[in-house]
Formats: structure tokens, sequence, C-alpha cells
């Protein structure tokens, strides 16, 4: 998981966005990486989801 994940400086951007954001979010997602994550979890029930990334 580590290997293919976002790099700093993606990170970095995302976290400066949500910092200096007039209207903040909840939830920041950085990098094409946790992307596809989102993308998985939302098509799968809690449990498979679990267990894939287990």
């Amino acid at each position: 998981m580590t290997e293919n994940g976002s790099s700093a400086d993606v990170v970095t951007k995302v976290v400066l966005e949500a910092v200096t954001a007039e209207k903040p979010s909840l939830r920041y997602l950085a990098g094409k990486d946790i992307e596809s994550w989102m993308e998985a979890k939302r098509s799968m029930f809690d449990e498979e989801f679990y267990k894939k990334m287990k």
C-alpha cells in the first residue's frame, strides 16, 4: 500500500487546501490511490471492504 501511495507533495497540497479553506470539508482525498480505495469502498459492503483492507 505504501509503495503506491501518494507523494508527500500531493498530501501537502491537500493539507494546505484543508487548513486554508473558508468552508472546510470533513474529508479530503489526497491522491489517485485513495480515490481508488474510496471508489472501491462505495461499491461494496463495509465488511467486504474491511476484509480487503486486511
